[in-house]
Order: structure tokens, then C-alpha cells, then sequence
């Protein structure tokens, strides 16, 4: 009676693996694709910033403003200087604390695991890196901050391969990311090429991107990554818009302290998926018989 049922399995796995496959296929095209730009970008980024005409200032930005400052809003307060960008980095630094405290206590799969604890480590890193850099914006204080914003960054686009692609793919994900992100993040202070850092960053989220329209893998935790992707790109555009709503607002708040809310916020789904667990955790722990 049991061979039926073992037969009857087969076809299923076979099945699950071709999904499984084609998506682990993609990833491997992805990274090739990444490390192929990557390289060319730090072979070739100086004179392709040249042929555009894009003059960049030793803190990576377009020209400084009348200030002497990169970012739009320079105000001082109780005696802190560029106030409002410094202290905007406080959610991020919280978001961090309160994911790595939390994590210790939650049963993740071994790679979700260890993505989320460098997702969280990063959060915190960033959070004062930039606070720092903001504090006394010069060229090494850059360097801090984007090398917190690389940490994060490569824990987020392993926990995107571990929820879609799978466990093994993740750990080499955070792996490579990490080290590319890590790097690319020091390139514009050691040689000023910031392209490869731009390669990291937009490659990094065209992946998010992708992951988010694939099926689930087996053992996903349920972050949400059109809210990670969303929350980036709204991120994104406060940024680029630092100036602009520093003036829409009548110079209440600028585009750049609010892309740091909008960066806090970002944590917000592996936070909300690290909650759900405990939650299902807690569940099952109080319906088990007791001793």
C-alpha cells in the first residue's frame, strides 16, 4: 500500500524543483550581470562621469550649496549644526536596536536568520554613520555613512533571495552583496568613482524588484517586499528632491531628513514578519500540554 503513495510524490517534487530552478538560473544571471557591470564601472567610471559632463565634489554630490553644505537644509539648533538631518537618523538607529534585540528571541531558517541580523546591523551602523557624517559632512564622514547603508543593503537583498529563491542561494547572495556593497562604498573616497556604488545600489533593487514577482519559497518568513521596494524608491525620490521640498514646505523640513524617515520605515516589513512569528510562536507554545 505505501509504494502508490510513493509514487504519487514523485511527479510533485519533480514539479516544485522546476520553479525552483528557473529561479536559481535567473539569480545566477543576475549576479553575473552585476559583477560583469560592476567591473566595468570601476574600470571605466572616471571617464564616463567625464563624457557625460557630470562634475562631481569630493562628497560624490553635485555642487555644494551657498552654504558650503551638500544637502539643502543647514539649520543649527541648541547648538547642533545641520540639526534636522542629524536627528532624523534616530528611527534608523532605533529600527535597528529593536530588530536586533528581537531577532535572538524568533526561530528563523539559518540564512533568513543571519540576513536579518546584517539587515539590522545595518540599520544601526547607518543610523550613526550618517548622523556623524551630517553632524561634519566632509568626504571620510561619507565614507561611514555608506558603508552602514552597504551592510544594510546586502542583508536586505539576502532576505529577498531567502523568501524567493531559497536558503542555500541566500547565503551566497549576502556574501557577494556585502563584499561588492562594502567596497563600492569606500571607491568614491579612494579613487572618486561613484558609479560602482550606483551599480550596487540600482542592480540591488532591480533584484528586490524581480524576487517580489516570484512564488514564495518553502520556508518563508512573509516579508513584504513591494512595501521594502516602495518604501526604497519613495526614499529615493526624497532624496533627490532635497531642495525642492525644503522650499515646498517653506523651509520646515527638507527632502533629505525625510528620506531618512522614509529609510526607517524600510524596516518596517521585516519587523512586521519578525512580529508574525513570534505571534505564531507564542500560539503554539501556549497550546502545548504542560509538564
Amino acid at each position: 500500500m505505501r509504494l502508490p503513495a510513493l509514487h504519487s510524490q514523485a511527479p510533485r517534487r519533480a514539479a516544485l524543483s522546476g520553479p525552483a530552478a528557473s529561479t536559481e538560473t535567473a539569480l545566477l544571471a543576475w549576479a553575473f550581470c552585476l559583477i560583469t557591470l560592476w567591473l566595468v564601472a570601476l574600470w571605466v567610471g572616471p571617464m564616463a562621469l567625464d563624457a557625460l559632463g557630470i562634475a562631481l565634489n569630493p562628497h560624490g554630490h553635485h555642487p555644494l550649496h551657498a552654504h558650503g553644505h551638500p544637502f539643502a537644509d543647514a539649520r543649527t539648533l541648541l547648538g547642533l549644526p545641520n540639526a534636522m538631518d542629524v536627528l532624523s537618523n534616530l528611527p534608523l538607529a532605533l529600527a535597528g536596536a529593536w530588530g536586533s534585540l528581537a531577532l535572538p528571541r524568533t526561530s528563523w531558517p539559518e540564512a533568513t536568520h543571519r540576513a536579518a541580523q546584517v539587515f539590522f546591523a545595518g540599520l544601526l551602523l547607518t543610523g550613526f554613520g550618517s548622523a556623524g557624517y551630517h553632524w561634519a559632512p566632509d568626504p571620510a564622514g561619507l565614507v561611514w555613512d555608506r558603508l552602514g547603508m552597504a551592510v544594510t543593503f546586502a542583508g536586505a537583498l539576502s532576505l529577498a533571495v531567502a523568501e524567493r529563491v531559497g536558503q542555500g542561494p541566500a547565503r551566497h547572495t549576502l556574501w557577494v552583496a556585502l563584499g561588492l556593497a562594502v567596497v563600492s562604498a569606500t571607491l568614491p573616497q579612494l579613487l572618486g568613482n561613484v558609479l560602482p556604488w550606483a551599480v550596487v545600489q540600482f542592480g540591488g533593487m532591480a533584484l528586490i524588484v524581480w524576487a517580489a514577482w516570484q512564488q514564495p519559497a518553502v520556508d518563508a518568513i512573509g516579508i513584504r517586499l513591494g512595501a521594502l521596494i516602495g518604501l526604497y524608491a519613495l526614499a529615493k525620490a526624497l532624496e533627490l528632491g532635497d531642495a525642492a521640498v525644503f522650499h515646498a514646505t517653506s523651509e520646515a523640513v527638507s527632502g533629505h531628513s525625510l528620506k531618512h524617515l522614509a529609510a526607517a520605515c524600510a524596516a518596517w516589513p521585516v519587523l512586521a514578519a519578525l512580529r508574525s512569528t513570534r505571534l505564531r510562536q507564542n500560539a503554539a507554545g501556549s497550546g502545548a500540554p504542560r509538564a
